[in-house]
């Protein structure tokens, strides 16, 4: 499949106006027909990487009303930065040329609610209660990142056509998702540099369906 090289704010300005197709109720549901799905069975070239949770409520391609091929999604619990989700972005950028990666958190997240009570039971200093399995793990590696602090204070749209509003926890911790990939990965950092890509990050909201973006940044 050919790739038509694309710039960074048209990828968010594709992904904004379709998230307000999704919101609205007026979704197009597009390249899902049989012409697509032959079409993309010889390659790739989607238009923007999508790094989001793993909650089944917040399906990128649903919520950005996309279709075949048209994002690299890779998703785990909280936006944890491990290295397969490092290797999956790298692929994203070095073999398939996305001009973005958008880290998507949404309202509600139960990996940031359960690094939330973990950090207050310890200000409490009442005994934890332990998760199972490596629940507890994914809930400290959370609870660090929010402690850090991500230094952003408010989320905005790119247009700026709203005020930007306080981050949430869910928002801080997509926002260091998003410094940890850039700090972690000299691939994506380099190609940052030479202008070929951008990084941004978003904000669902369960009830609305609507996704609030920052601006693309490093």
């Amino acid at each position: 499949m050919a790739h038509t090289a694309i710039h960074a704010h048209e990828s968010l300005a594709r992904l904004s106006e379709g998230n307000a197709r999704f919101a609205n109720g007026t979704t197009r549901h597009p390249h899902s027909d049989e012409d697509r799905r032959l079409g993309v069975s010889s390659g790739q070239a989607p238009f923007a990487a999508v790094f989001s949770c793993a909650d089944s409520r917040v399906p990128p391609e649903i919520v950005f009303d996309c279709g075949l091929g048209d994002l690299f999604v890779v998703r785990s619990a909280g936006q944890m930065v491990e290295n397969a989700v490092l290797a999956s972005l790298e692929f994203a950028v070095h073999e398939l040329s996305v001009p973005l990666i958008l880290v998507l958190g949404h309202e509600g997240c139960g990996a940031v609610a359960a690094a939330e009570s973990l950090m207050a039971q310890r200000a409490s200093g009442a005994p934890l209660v332990l998760l199972p399995g490596h629940l507890n793990a994914l809930a400290e590696q959370i609870s660090r990142r929010l402690g850090a602090g991500s230094g952003e204070t408010h989320l905005k749209t790119p247009a700026l056509t709203d005020a930007p509003r306080p981050m949430t926890q869910a928002a801080r911790n997509t926002a260091a998702a998003r410094a940890e990939v850039y700090a972690r990965s000299p691939l994506i950092r380099a190609a940052h540099e030479a202008g070929d890509l951008e990084l941004a990050h978003a904000i669902y909201d369960l009830e609305t369906g609507r996704v609030t973006f920052s601006g693309a940044e490093n």
